[in-house]
């Protein structure tokens, strides 16, 4: 059960991702990782009544790094924070720090007893497609960054997803390679040797670490895997982002 300074904290980052806004938050109120993710789950369950799955922010040291994150976090994915690729634009709310090229795979199978490996994940995957990931936040940090980052929805802003799905092929993640513009203009360029984070070892890592809270995934979940790249890109009002993941499919979004 959460004390009173912890459920105002709830309160009120819901009320900010809500309301499209960023303010002082009393983040310093989270002594333990448990108080970061109760508060996460309230701040959730306040905004949304339903989820769609789950999104990794913090897949790539490097992003870690950035973000003042000890190690990858997650979060719920909020009905009404999925949107799937179209000609409307996105707006960028207050708080927005990037946008991370990002792979979204949609669960054919259940799986809540584990420990899951890579085989049996893969098994259970209907399909997976491209996806642009926004990242931001809800509230000026203070405290431990790293319980601030994880309940303030772990970071998560929005998942765009592309149209198309591709049917799950293992061997594809081997020689993927990304591409991402901005404008027109190549931002980004990386391959899976060394370059490229796996999304298939992030999302089995999610898997489990769900697992190990008492969680799991139903058919036709999705998990939003992560940066594959190990930078967040910059997005401004007025942009356009492609994102190109070979052999797999690419997704763009229009940004105001």
């Amino acid at each position: 059960m959460l004390d009173e300074n912890l459920r105002e904290l709830s309160r009120r980052l819901s009320q900010n991702r809500r309301d499209g806004t960023v303010s002082d938050l009393p983040f310093d109120a989270l002594q333990t990782e448990d108080d970061a993710w109760s508060v996460q789950s309230a701040a959730a369950s306040a905004f949304a009544d339903d989820a769609l799955g789950y999104a990794i922010v913090g897949s790539a040291a490097a992003v870690r790094r950035s973000l003042g994150i000890e190690g990858p976090i997650y979060s719920a994915i909020p009905v009404g924070t999925c949107h799937v690729e179209s000609h409307h634009p996105i707006r960028l709310p207050p708080g927005i720090i990037g946008a991370q090229c990002d792979l979204v795979f949609t669960m054919g199978a259940s799986l809540g007893a584990g420990p899951v490996t890579r085989e049996t994940f893969c098994s259970a995957v209907l399909s997976y497609q491209p996806a642009i990931g926004l990242v931001g936040r809800r509230g000026h940090l203070s405290g431990q960054p790293h319980l601030a980052a994880i309940a303030d929805f772990a970071f998560h802003v929005a998942t765009l997803v592309s149209k198309h799905h591709e049917t799950i092929d293992l061997t594809a993640f081997d020689r993927m390679s990304l591409r991402a513009s901005i404008n027109g203009n190549v931002v980004l360029h990386a391959r899976a040797d060394g370059q490229l984070v796996d999304p298939v070892a992030s999302a089995v890592w999610l898997v489990n670490d769900l697992i190990k809270r008492g969680r799991g995934l139903r058919a036709g979940d999705i998990i939003a895997a992560g940066a594959l790249a190990p930078i967040l890109l910059q997005i401004l009002p007025g942009q356009d982002l492609e994102v190109e993941v070979s052999g797999i499919g690419s997704i763009a979004a229009r940004f105001t």
